[in-house]
């Protein structure tokens, strides 16, 4: 059969959720597609759900067991040996409305497009569900995609995009989507949306951006960060500057450095406002950063100009 779209999870110590992912994957509304289930060396139980899920669905899932050496290698290695025209990345703690990859698929066979994306997603909690809109609504396509994608989830891209253009993952256990996945867009000739959220994210204790003990791995968002800029500044010739610089104020003066405070990590927070100072000093002039709420450019002013005590109180 032709395969239209590959599922990539990879697994990893995930055996109370992907039951939930993989009902959700199974139950598809759109047909001709293989399910590339990646044990990424897991200690749990996951081995046995996928075996029981694999022997009631052979025909559409693909299984492989390798050693553990994080989810950016485990998706390298599905795109490999996957056979579908368009690909699509889940998370196996999270799960898809079951309508997602036909919406998606039908829109980029109608519209010849290389990135179909779902403009909003929804943030699932063990009580709450809430519906993400995707910010900065613009007329260019590929603007929106850059400043809304980061994570490979929630969007079919074309394999071939990835792959002959060398822009799959690094080797990067933290933000390794983040390094690659706005990239596709410059690759990209057709962009297109579907207007409707479709992709199921969890907010769980435990997870890379939920921690509750440090671990250095959040320092990889500097590698991965210069890997985004480098590739950007050669490609486009300054064309996306602001897109790019409002990346960095979003997961890198923002995020990032709120996580690090937590805990208490200042030394990397002082390392990212001198980044911030060196790329870009103008930074608080950004359009897209000026449409965010008074909160947010409060702690971004804080954060730059180091007044952790301050901020701390505010943030109580």
């Amino acid at each position: 059969m032709k395969v239209k779209v590959s599922v990539i999870v990879p697994v990893y110590n995930v055996e109370e959720y992907l039951p939930r992912c993989l009902d959700t994957l199974v139950g598809s509304t759109l047909k001709d597609i293989e399910i590339i289930l990646i044990n990424d060396g897991s200690p749990d139980n996951s081995e046995e759900i996928i075996k029981k899920y694999q022997k009631k669905f052979k025909d559409i899932i693909v299984y492989h067991k390798k050693v553990n050496e994080g989810q950016g290698v485990a998706r390298n290695y599905a795109l490999n040996i996957a056979k579908g025209e368009y690909v699509t990345f889940v998370d196996s703690d999270d799960f898809i409305d079951i309508r997602m990859l036909e919406k998606l698929y039908n829109k980029g066979v109608k519209d010849k497009a290389d990135i179909v994306c779902s403009t909003g997603h929804i943030e699932v909690t063990s009580d709450t569900r809430k519906e993400i809109k995707y910010e900065f609504d613009s007329k260019d396509s590929h603007i929106k995609y850059i400043l809304n994608n980061s994570g490979p989830w929630g969007k079919i891209v074309k394999k071939d995009l990835i792959l002959k253009n060398n822009l799959t993952f690094p080797n990067l256990r933290a933000y390794e989507d983040i390094s690659v996945v706005p990239l596709w867009s410059l690759y990209a000739k057709k962009i297109s949306y579907v207007d409707e959220p479709l992709y199921y994210y969890l907010i769980r204790e435990g997870s890379t951006m939920k921690q509750t003990k440090y671990n250095d791995k959040l320092t990889h968002i500097y590698p991965s960060l210069d890997n985004l800029y480098n590739n950007f500044i050669d490609k486009t010739k300054d064309k996306y500057t602001e897109e790019v610089e409002y990346i960095y104020i979003e997961h890198l003066l923002h995020a990032a450095s709120l996580r690090f405070m937590q805990f208490d990590k200042y030394e990397e927070v002082e390392k990212i406002t001198k980044i911030i100072k060196e790329k870009f000093p103008k930074w608080n002039k950004n359009k897209y950063y000026q449409n965010k709420s008074i909160k947010y450019k409060i702690v971004c002013t804080l954060i730059y100009h180091k007044q952790f005590k301050l901020l701390k109180l505010i943030l109580k």
